[in-house]
């Protein structure tokens, strides 16, 4: 999870009062304390513990010569800090609720802001939303009064922090935007670096990875501009997590190394394990489920520690997930309840989604099928929510406009603009290396973006957004000229058991053979992609239903007799239920798939391996 704004940058300066009363003998003058403040600031970040003995003896300095703004500064910094060096919330709480009250009675409007964006984050550590809104709101009011942008932009950015976290991606993805534009318009890199690795992360939540990566992308760019390796590292791990659920397991590996390292050298608990745990999810698609149990207990260790009950969810669905390939299906269905005990009071439906999807295969494995069946009704309700059509035309139009108006800006910005960079185009020229290695960086993310614009990086077909953009195309197409068109969503049936029964190694193969299949049975013109996780979408171009139909019962018995036991011994074979939706004329993109997914449903629940239409 990437962090909210609030660094040791952000804290407020005491003013020195218009008339200090005088100190006593042996007693510190408000210049010096306000020099232990200054000093305690720039300890923040590498020598917290310090910094907050810096404040303690400010605090009691200020106090003994009734010095109310050196106090108010004591607190701001001693709660920063003791965030850093505690996992007791309830002493910063009360410090900051102290800070709160004393800036309201010196009219300090900048410390009340500050103190409530302290708050609010020390809320959302705790996953107690609610409270976390209100505080970031009342920052976001206090930041705006005073004319304060920058904090502005920091305030939106943590309020759609929070609204990931509760899974509400079309409210979090308008505040980062809103984040953003102000962070562009004041050329803030830091602040652009967390708009651009939040709008990422949601995209991600959200599987839509082709602007993910680029988001994040953008985010690692600009965050390297910046002296914040907290953030860079969550950066990283955002995009090792992404490249691993894309299949570039090497490069993803390699990214969280990268921010494994820069989080174990600044001591930061949360992003160490947010680091620990993207490693060893590629472990276990690897196979290594050992290495990833070991990794996933030292993470779940730090997130207690931290006291991240979000992130210990996550880790214990993980655990869970592992026990379950290798066979321990009791042991896993523990570990699962606990993660959704955790998850559930969070509102972390994204995550619950995933605890209970796992649950109900875990249950019907088991033979238990009231629960199973309890479980996966709790996961489509989790997804009701979450990826509704409603939601995803909001996302699809809060990008498109953001977009617009960025295209806008950039260009206005690129014509006052032209002679500076003509000039750092040229100071870059007389250096070849640093251009050859920025041309070969820009190759590479070049090429991988335009691998994943159109296919999917397990089996090569057609990804989601590519299959959504031509789906889209096709309709309209059929409208505008009449001509039939039918779609047919293919499921491959209990393919989970083999994975749990044969490892995600000969599940990959099946899915890659199974893919290269529907590809040489459809014509040239007809579409096929790959939906998500073992389900496909073929459109059957200026097809009837009635000729769909046949061609999707031929594909079945090709299905079925796929030879796959070269894969496994015991793996004789496979087969697909495929629902089939089509029209003669006048098609409506999202009614006709899903109509396709009801009938899907239907040969599921029908016995599966069939076509139904």
């Amino acid at each position: 999870m990437v962090p909210a704004e609030g660094s040791p940058d952000d804290t407020v300066v005491p003013r020195p009062a218009q008339t200090p009363p005088p100190a006593g003998a042996g007693a510190a003058s408000p210049g010096q304390i306000d020099a232990w403040l200054a000093q305690g600031r720039l300890q923040l970040a590498q020598q917290a513990a310090v910094a907050l003995a810096s404040a303690q003896r400010a605090a009691q300095a200020a106090r003994a010569i009734d010095y109310q703004h050196g106090v108010l500064g004591a607190l701001l910094l001693s709660a920063r800090a003791r965030a850093r060096v505690t996992t007791d919330p309830a002493a910063s709480q009360d410090e900051l609720q102290c800070a709160l009250a004393l800036a309201e009675a010196l009219g300090d409007e900048q410390a009340q802001a500050e103190a409530c964006q302290l708050m609010g984050n020390l809320h959302a550590a705790r996953g107690a939303h609610a409270p976390a809104l209100d505080a970031y709101q009342r920052d976001l009011v206090l930041r705006r009064r005073i004319g304060d942008r920058r904090g502005e932009a920091g305030a939106l950015n943590n309020i759609g922090l929070v609204h990931r976290r509760m899974a509400q991606y079309p409210e979090a993805l308008a505040y980062l935007l809103m984040s953003l534009e102000l962070a562009e318009g004041r050329g803030d890199l830091r602040a652009q670096a967390y708009a651009f690795t939040n709008i990422g992360a949601v995209l991600a939540d959200m599987d839509d990875t082709t602007p993910a990566l680029q988001y994040l992308l953008r985010g690692l760019e600009t965050v390297r501009g910046t002296d914040d390796r907290v953030l860079e590292s969550s950066v990283l791990c955002a995009l090792g997590r992404l490249l691993k659920k894309t299949g570039h397991l090497q490069e993803a590996q390699a990214r969280l190394q990268e921010a494994l390292q820069l989080a174990q050298r600044d001591g930061r608990l949360a992003e160490t394990g947010e680091a620990l745990l993207g490693l060893a999810l590629v472990q276990m698609q690897q196979g290594a489920l050992p290495r990833a149990e070991r990794l996933l207990l030292e993470a779940l260790g730090l997130a207690r520690r931290a006291g991240d009950r979000l992130a210990q969810a996550e880790v214990l669905l993980a655990l869970g997930r592992a026990r379950g390939q290798q066979g321990e299906d009791a042991a896993a269905i523990e570990l699962l309840e606990r993660a959704l005990a955790l998850a559930t009071p969070l509102q972390a439906d994204q995550l619950a989604g995933r605890v209970h999807r796992l649950l109900s295969e875990l249950h019907e494995r088991m033979g238990r099928f009231e629960p199973a069946l309890r479980a996966f009704q709790a996961f489509h309700a989790c997804q009701d929510r979450i990826s509704g059509l409603d939601t995803q035309r909001r996302i699809r139009s809060l990008l498109s406009r953001a977009d617009l108006e960025r295209a806008h800006r950039d260009a206005e910005l690129h014509r006052q603009r032209g002679d500076a960079l003509a000039t750092a185009l040229d100071a870059a020229r007389e250096s070849e290396r640093e251009k050859q290695a920025l041309l070969a960086q820009l190759a590479r993310q070049s090429d991988l973006l335009r691998q994943l614009a159109r296919e999917d990086g397990l089996t090569g077909l057609a990804n989601r957004r590519w299959l959504d953009a031509q789906w889209a195309q096709e309709c309209e197409r059929a409208r505008r000229y009449g001509h039939p068109v039918a779609v047919a969503m293919v499921d491959i049936d209990h393919f989970k058991s083999v994975n749990d029964r044969f490892s995600h190694r000969v599940g990959d193969e099946v899915l890659r053979r199974v893919a290269l299949m529907l590809r040489d049975s459809v014509r040239r013109g007809d579409i096929v992609g790959r939906y998500g996780g073992e389900e496909f979408v073929i459109v059957w171009v200026e097809t009837p239903l009635a000729q769909a139909a046949a061609a999707c019962e031929k594909l079945r018995e090709r299905v079925a007799a796929l030879p796959l036991h070269d894969l496994h011994p015991d793996l004789r074979g496979t087969t697909v239920s495929v629902g089939l939706a089509g029209v003669d004329r006048q098609p409506q993109d999202d009614a006709l798939m899903a109509a396709a997914d009801a009938q899907l449903y239907r040969a599921k629940a029908e016995g599966r391996n069939r076509v139904c239409w």
